[in-house]
């Protein structure tokens, strides 16, 4: 099993090189990279991944850079760019525009270096996935829902769950990854039944691309995802044979979501539409990567008017722009 190749706490912010150098450890093609490590404000960091590396790597992609905070976006080709869209720094900051760059880069590649590592684990230990979040046979906005719903506290109706994983669907819930149905799958929660089915549905309009995370959530604890029929969930199956692989499964489930939802909670946290972060109006826009940048050329053009127009536009007309 590969082992993570980006450095600790203590080590220098990655150079470019380096950047390449995990990139080219997980064997993930990019087709563009800009590392922008430089105290020009009208350059951008980004970085641009073939998506046809296998099956299910955009949420994967996704999920590395919410956890790091930077702007992920599907291309019209399919392909992912990633991208942090910082120009200046607050005139009380001890740190230049390019020391800032070297550390958000650093923050990314050590998130992508950590989901990477364990995608391959879970896909050598559980098999491939059958189904890609970003290809799949749905509406094509369907998993860029801004959230409208709020569902019911989990204390409520936890009640209502199979006895065996109640302490499961309440971790799940609590770190984010809300519940709407669930089959505990074993024989004590349903004497009488010959066949029961495990599996837990998730809703994935709880908060902004929470699809792509549970996708990435399911692909690492060893359960197969699928959009459900109802066009607002996300259904988890496990293929796990007798009582005792069942409970192992549902023991990866939760041990995984408690790991993914604390390192998600900032970003839960700044999509909140209520909040009006300023992350998320970056966050909420869709295309508005793939509206300056030609993939044929790999160049980006009138990007920087585009930033300036939500700066002026979240901080008013008249306010002094003060980049975070």
């Amino acid at each position: 099993m590969s082992q993570s190749k980006t450095k600790t706490e203590h080590e220098e912010s990655m150079s470019e090189e380096q950047i390449r150098e995990v990139l080219d450890h997980w064997g993930i093609p990019y087709d563009d990279l800009n590392s922008a490590v430089n105290d020009d404000p009208e350059d951008i960091p980004y970085l641009v991944f073939n998506h046809e590396t296998y099956l299910g790597i955009e949420a994967h992609l996704f999920t590395a850079a919410d956890m790091a905070l930077w702007i992920p976006e599907l291309l019209p080709s399919g392909d992912v760019v990633v991208y942090y869209p910082i120009r200046r720094v607050d005139d009380g900051s001890q740190y230049s525009l390019a020391k800032r760059r070297e550390m958000v880069w650093d923050t990314l590649m050590r998130f992508f270096d950590y989901i990477m590592h364990k995608v391959h684990k879970g896909r050598a230990e559980y098999g491939e996935p059958t189904e890609s979040w970003a290809h799949c046979e749905r509406e094509p906005e369907g998993y860029f829902e801004i959230p409208e719903n709020r569902p019911a506290p989990i204390d409520k109706i936890v009640r209502l769950v199979d006895t065996y994983i109640r302490e499961v669907i309440v971790a799940l819930n609590r770190n984010g990854f809300v519940t709407t149905e669930s089959c505990s799958g074993l024989k004590q929660d349903h004497q009488g039944k010959t066949s029961i089915e495990p599996y837990v549905c998730f809703d994935d309009e709880y908060y902004l691309d929470v699809s792509a995370h549970l996708f990435t959530l399911a692909n690492v604890s060893g359960w197969d995802p699928t959009f459900g029929a109802h066009g607002f969930d996300v259904l988890f199956y496990t293929d796990a044979e007798g009582d005792k692989e069942t409970k192992r499964a549902w023991g990866r489930l939760e041990d995984v979501a408690r790991e993914f939802g604390e390192y998600l909670k900032e970003y839960r946290d700044l999509v909140e539409p209520e909040e009006g972060y300023y992350y998320y109006w970056f966050r909420r826009e869709r295309c508005l990567f793939s509206r300056c940048y030609s993939e044929e050329s790999r160049t980006l053009l009138g990007f920087i008017d585009e930033l300036k127009k939500i700066e002026h536009e979240f901080r008013g007309e008249d306010d002094e722009v003060d980049e975070e």
